[in-house]
């Protein structure tokens, strides 16, 4: 994926992890957000086009973020963006021989808040 980012691109946090479900003081099961590690990332813009052609789609309600490449990156099942959760939906990791590489993974919002 021969694309080069600035450092100063990545100026933002997201946090990876899966959901757990759990019991509150009153007996009733909760799922929530457990962090597994957090990573600096670089959201993807998209052109009108791309915008308009999501539109009704699952991907409707979702964004692109790239990540330097982590193999743990492909296990993980939601992300986290300031205090919002979003299903990993896609990930597109580089399979490059270049030193430095970059995962694009594409985030859907989950209906539950965080």
């Amino acid at each position: 994926m021969a694309t080069n980012f600035k450092p100063s691109d990545f100026s933002r946090k997201v946090d990876f992890g899966s959901p757990q479900s759990h019991k509150t003081g009153a007996g009733i099961n909760v799922t929530s957000f457990v962090l597994a590690y957090s990573l600096h990332f670089k959201q993807q813009k998209r052109t009108l086009t791309q915008q308009y052609t999501l539109v009704g789609t699952r991907l409707d309600n979702s964004i692109t973020v790239i990540v330097r490449h982590d193999i743990r990156n492909a296990s993980q099942q939601q992300a986290r963006i300031d205090g919002i959760v979003y299903d990993i939906s896609d990930i597109s990791p580089d399979d490059s021989n270049d030193a430095i590489r970059y995962d694009y993974l594409t985030l859907v919002k989950t209906t539950k808040g965080a």
